[in-house]
């Protein structure tokens, strides 16, 4: 189960609540509304308006304009990564030089499987902007465990992440935490960091998909366990916090398999 449910996903739905967050323009108050505007839209599964809403107003020269990350999460997070990189693409020709802009695209090739390309993105962009590193090294951390690669390296970022981080950010560690400890057999471990992962982040339409991931990371945890009582609570649990969002058929389908017992 922790292999088939993608870190990226998870991962970018919690970087984006730390990007929104440090990333703010002087208009922060419109920009805000058009994103709530935008959100209810993909929530009432309007996705072709709400796409199409985004691009009309987002500004396409700076990928830190929240309704342009916003746009790029969602191509990441459906799969559709060559959308997503033709937007960042065009933002960085219209200008844009900073290093959230090659962090996403970083993020791009990481959802691709192109971890030497992805891991080389993330260290230039940290390069670019020392003050996205944790982020960044939470990512790098990341796709090693997606490789079952240099996994002490992975444990020591995400160890000294945990000392350092708080509230979305913590959350990201501790579901990566789940993620190494599944790989390495140890279980118990695993689950305990996927839940304290879902109880760290807030609950909200930004983190949705974050929270049933975690849920579903303990749930598998729970099915190796041979505790199928456990695992089929939590995997029905997550379904009700995914609900209906959209481009979340596999996750769902995981998950099903799971609460079935």
């Amino acid at each position: 189960m922790a292999e088939a449910i993608p870190l990226l996903i998870a991962f970018g739905c919690l970087a984006l609540v730390v990007y929104l967050g440090s990333r703010l323009l002087k208009s922060r108050f419109w920009k805000g509304r058009q994103l709530r505007k935008a959100s209810m839209m993909a929530a009432r599964g309007r996705i072709t308006e709400m796409t199409g809403y985004l691009t009309a107003n987002m500004d396409k020269s700076r990928v830190s304009c929240p309704l342009t990350n916003a746009l790029i999460y969602f191509h990441i997070r459906s799969g559709n990564l060559d959308s997503a990189e033709k937007i960042v693409l065009d933002a960085i020709g219209k200008g844009d030089k900073s290093g959230g802009a090659v962090a996403q695209l970083a993020y791009i090739a990481q959802g691709r499987n192109d971890w030497e390309n992805a891991e080389s993105l993330y260290g230039k962009a940290i390069d670019l902007e020392p003050s996205l590193s944790p982020t960044l090294r939470m990512n790098i951390a990341g796709l090693l465990i997606q490789q079952n690669i240099r996994l002490d390296e992975a444990e020591a970022i995400l160890t000294e992440a945990l000392e350092s981080c708080g509230g979305p950010s913590k959350s990201a560690v501790h579901l990566n935490l789940a993620m190494l400890n599944s790989g390495k057999g140890n279980h118990s471990r695993a689950k305990v960091h996927a839940l304290t992962a879902f109880e760290l982040m807030p609950d909200n339409q930004l983190t949705q998909l974050g929270r049933a991931q975690a849920l579903g990371l303990a749930a598998g945890a729970s099915r190796r366990m041979n505790d199928r009582e456990e695992s089929s609570r939590l995997a029905s649990k997550a379904l009700k916090v995914l609900d209906d969002l959209p481009g979340t058929d596999k996750l769902k389908a995981e998950l099903r398999e799971l609460a079935g017992g």
